[in-house]
């Protein structure tokens, strides 16, 4: 009897010292810090609707979307737990009764063969990273899973664990796997599909489906005649349905499209993880890759396109393709030599700051070039010089001479500033590109021009394009709408291009669309960029690596391109540009053809807009005169050279350089209406050479005279020179 009590005391001890070293285990046990944070979760780009377009993912993981329990369905979290651990829901974190038949196991075959882990084990274990399989490992594991239970809900720790789940392929969790196998959410799988997928992570590599579709099947029939066997199935499903069942996983979700528009985003969005919206429109990319392939097999080299959308300033398509050893290579976001694309935005600065007007004549001749660029000698493609043109014809027809001569009226410097705020990130300061940047020698990247464009569609806000809808909007006026209504109107005046391109170019599309090409010397970089009301399209093709391509002007190598897009966006909604709308700001003129003045009676004239107040007053009638028995366009002597050349193509002649009254002439008589107030019946007097010091029959005078009766003697002198003419008023 005694012996007996001491037995049972002895017990009851080892009993009570189990418990409470139970206890103190579970109360020390540590838990992985990572069980509080949330599942891994790679980067998952989605479109501008919403939908998964490519999935970067790291070394580890490819995709991993984490769901709560509820959104997982029931089949899934019922297949894991029942194949798994069926008694998930009584034990406390260790199942004794498993553990108990695995140490026999163990110890049987003198190695760890079955650790009999429950769900919260492994969760334990998917937290801390281990990948040992040692007897201490598990001890500390156990305790942890218990300690676990007293914190957690049942339902958490089946979260916790399903979502941190390796189901094969760097698909980590039911719904990565659910779309990657059977091209649908975890929550509409199948009882068989769920099956089927508890099982994989049984050994992801060994059960690949992709890559050992047999084994995968096998471990499915397996798994369905061991939970048949054990009674774990609902009554109503039978083993033979569930075999007959059978799953037939394929590659369901896509691998990566745009795969340079997402490198961008990804560029963009940082090191963030999760799903990353963007602005990409996957049926527009498609249309663009279709196009610049095709566009690349017939001219070779480098190719790249962008998109967009001028309202918002998002990237709606962009895709770079080109030879194989350049394909990896983004050239929508490579740094390249401009050529003349920024042309517009230095003509625009001269309009807005009135220093010219659309209908300003600008000097296209070898020695119109400042005293600041001596050094500098641009030439056209086509080697012509095309003598005075009107700014609309420079800039419509690209011409490198007038560029640079608004550069100089504008400022080098201040031009170039400019650049930056209508987005241009260059790589390098204005010291090291000069006044040449306006010609093509400073590099910009395809994405940078097409929002540049687009904020010239936009009237003059410019911001930097986005691909991710998230970018903030730090918008500039870069310019008044108006002053953009009349760049915008030249570059879609098709005859305005007409000496450089012809009247049947590529970039003309029939309706008003605006459109500039650009080709850097030695055609390394063709550019065509241009807009309708709602997107703008850039393109560029070259040589990656440097080389020069064969002699094919932008205009051939990327306007098809160019506008077989932009043919695409009209058929698809689009609309043309409208011509401009007067207003207060904005109207237009009558203007004679050749100077831009107002026009001679029965002179060809021509409409041009003009910013208010900036509208010709001056005749050209002054600029005319009877050479050799016919009018003539007299230029100053600075035509002297272009005039004697076989390039006049006008007739022009210039001026001899000695000081001349042009107007009015000598011996010229004029009558005062009696119908008009005296303000509106003036003279401008008009010399040969500029800012002459004026004389009234001996009192100085302004250039401008109020007619009054008399008879009057004007003096003009300058540098020592002076000259005469008299005329009358009656």
């Amino acid at each position: 009897m005694r012996r007996r009590f001491k037995i049972a005391a002895f017990g009851g001890a080892a009993l009570l010292a189990g418990w409470v070293a139970l206890t103190i285990g579970v109360h020390l046990a540590p838990l992985p810090e990572t069980l509080n944070e949330p599942a891994p979760q790679p980067p998952v780009l989605v479109d501008y609707r919403g939908k998964p377009f490519a999935l970067p993912g790291d070394k580890v993981v490819r995709d991993s979307r984490p769901l709560s329990l509820r959104e997982m369905g029931d089949w899934l979290p019922f297949a894991t737990v029942a194949i798994e651990d069926h008694r998930f829901w009584n034990h406390e974190g260790v199942d004794w009764h498993a553990m108990a038949g695995a140490a026999l196991r163990n110890f049987r075959n003198l190695r760890v063969i079955s650790g009999a882990s429950t769900l919260t084990q492994q969760t334990i274990k998917l937290a801390s990273g281990r990948s040992q399989r040692t007897y201490g490992a598990k001890f500390r594991e156990a305790f942890a899973a218990m300690k676990l239970e007293q914190r957690w809900t049942k339902s958490q720790i089946l979260e916790a664990y399903l979502n941190r789940l390796d189901y094969g392929n760097r698909r980590i969790g039911p719904e990565a796997a659910a779309q990657a196998y059977f091209g649908k959410s975890a929550r509409d799988l199948t009882l068989a599909e769920a099956l089927y997928m508890a099982g994989l992570p049984q050994s992801p590599t060994r059960l690949n489906p992709w890559r050992n579709p047999q084994r995968a099947q096998a471990r499915y029939e397996l798994n369905v005649r061991r939970l048949v066997k054990a009674g774990l199935l609902p009554p109503e499903i039978s083993e033979s349905a569930l075999l007959a069942a059978l799953p037939t996983p394929k590659v369901n979700y896509p691998e990566q499209e745009a795969s340079h528009f997402a490198d961008l985003a990804m560029e963009r969005a940082g090191n963030r993880s999760g799903t990353i919206s963007t602005t990409l429109n996957r049926e527009l990319q498609r249309v663009a890759e279709s196009l610049l392939r095709e566009h690349q097999q017939q001219i070779g080299g480098d190719v790249a396109i962008v998109v967009v959308e001028n309202a918002t300033g998002e990237v709606r398509a962009l895709a770079s393709y080109g030879s194989a050893r350049h394909r990896a290579i983004n050239a929508a976001n490579v740094p390249r030599s401009s050529g003349s694309v920024l042309k517009p935005f230095v003509y625009l600065s001269a309009i807005e700051r009135r220093l010219l007007t659309a209908a300003s004549v600008l000097p296209d001749t070898e020695q119109a070039i400042p005293a600041e660029y001596q050094d500098y000698d641009p030439q056209n493609y086509s080697k012509q010089f095309y003598g005075p043109v009107r700014v609309r014809e420079a800039l419509g027809n690209s011409m490198n001479v007038p560029a640079v001569v608004v550069v100089s009226q504008v400022g080098a410097r201040t031009a170039f500033r400019e650049l930056r705020g209508w987005g241009f990130e260059f790589a390098r300061g204005f010291d090291d590109y000069g006044a040449g940047f306006i010609l093509g020698n400073a590099d910009i990247r395809l994405v940078d021009l097409a929002g540049a464009y687009a904020g010239l569609a936009r009237g003059g806000l410019a911001w930097r394009a986005r691909v991710l809808p998230s970018e903030p909007i730090i918008s500039e006026r870069m310019a008044s709408a108006e002053a953009c209504a009349i760049v915008t109107d030249i570059l879609c005046d098709n005859e305005a291009r007409r000496l450089s391109f012809g009247l049947a170019s590529p970039l003309n599309l029939g309706v008003r669309v605006a459109v500039k090409t650009g080709t850097s010397s030695g055609f390394r970089d063709r550019w065509c960029v241009g807009f309708t009301q709602g997107h703008t399209v850039a393109v560029w093709s070259g040589n990656l690596d440097g080389k020069p391509m064969n002699q094919i002007l932008a205009v051939r190598a990327t306007g098809p391109l160019w506008a077989a897009m932009m043919r695409h966006l009209l058929a698809s909604g689009d609309q043309p540009l409208p011509e401009p709308s007067a207003s207060e700001a904005l109207g237009w003129r009558e203007i004679a053809a050749e100077t831009g003045l107002l026009p001679r009676p029965g002179e060809r004239v021509v409409r041009e807009w003009f910013l208010t107040g900036t509208e010709p007053t001056e005749s050209a009638a002054g600029h005319y005169e009877q050479v050799e028995g016919r009018e003539r366009w007299v230029l100053p002597k600075e035509y002297k050279e272009w005039c004697a050349s076989s390039q006049n193509r006008l007739g022009a002649v210039a001026r001899s350089g000695e000081l001349r009254i042009l107007f009015p002439r000598d011996g010229a008589n004029f009558v005062l209406n009696p119908h008009l107030s005296p303000r509106q019946q003036t003279l401008r007097f008009i010399a040969s050479e500029p800012d002459c010091r004026w004389l009234l029959n001996g009192n100085e005078i302004n250039e401008q005279f109020q007619l009054q009766r008399g008879e009057w003697t004007l003096s003009a002198e300058k540098a020592g020179l002076t000259t005469r003419v008299a005329f009358r008023v009656e």
